[in-house]
């Protein structure tokens, strides 16, 4: 096992190192539940990540592929079929997009 303090200060400073008190989490990628303290620090040519300590699992970062198991993610809370209505926004047919995009003309110079 690791210790944070053998770490190198590129690990500690990664925002998506795991939390200094662990928690029960789950990767996106395998599926897998397990203590936030297992995740792992992995060396690579451009310094480092942390990455799901799962044999083959490509998840990598705490709440960006590994989340607590408490977050709304899982429980699916974050969109409901009856809070968006269809009907109430209208038809792309309906909008003049001529107003949001103007037409430069031809004394408009490119930047490059």
């Amino acid at each position: 096992m690791v210790m944070w303090s053998d770490l190198p200060k590129e690990a500690m400073d990664d925002c998506f190192r795991p939390p200094d008190e662990p928690c029960q989490v789950q990767c996106l990628h395998c599926g897998e539940q397990y203590s936030s303290a297992d995740i792992v620090w992995r060396e690579s040519a451009d310094g480092g990540f942390w990455s799901c300590p799962i044999e083959g699992c490509g998840g990598a970062g705490f709440q960006f592929d590994i989340h607590p198991v408490d977050s709304t993610l899982w429980r699916g809370d974050e969109y409901e079929e009856d809070d968006y209505d269809i009907e109430s926004v209208g038809h792309v047919d309906d909008y003049d997009v001529t107003d949001v995009f103007e037409d430069p003309g031809d004394d408009f110079d490119l930047p490059y």
